[in-house]
């Protein structure tokens, strides 16, 4: 979970600086608001569930998914209303997620790869 967290924030500021140089400051900051939401999102999700798993507490985490998606909701409510807001590169920011499940899965399997010896398994 970790690498997948530090690839999006990477993925996060690269984005931001590329939008910098090639687009107007207004569409960088909705990206950023986007790729971090998305961030913040997770970053719950992976500590809540690893302390439900850990400790079995369905009631936390039930809980943890009611108050993310009311917190995420507000965030969301709260930005749409900004006049600097441009909800298709926020859109574009929350996609900007893909690319470090991408990342995740290609290095996840290299890393098998490396444990296996390149052996291919008998058919």
């Amino acid at each position: 979970m970790k690498r997948v967290l530090i690839s999006q924030a990477l993925i996060t500021a690269l984005g931001y600086f590329a939008l910098l140089f090639f687009a107007a400051p207004n569409h960088a900051n909705s990206y950023v608001w986007g790729s971090l939401t998305i961030l913040l999102s997770f970053s719950m999700m992976g500590l809540g569930y690893g302390l439900v798993f850990r400790k079995k507490l369905v009631a936390l985490g039930v809980s943890l998914i009611v108050f993310k998606y009311a917190i995420l909701g507000i965030i969301i409510f709260t930005l749409v209303k900004l006049d600097w807001f441009s909800s298709i590169w926020f859109a574009m920011g929350v996609a900007s997620f893909i690319l470090s499940a991408i990342y995740y899965a290609i290095s996840e399997a290299l890393r098998e790869e490396r444990e296996d010896g390149g052996r291919t398994p008998p058919v």
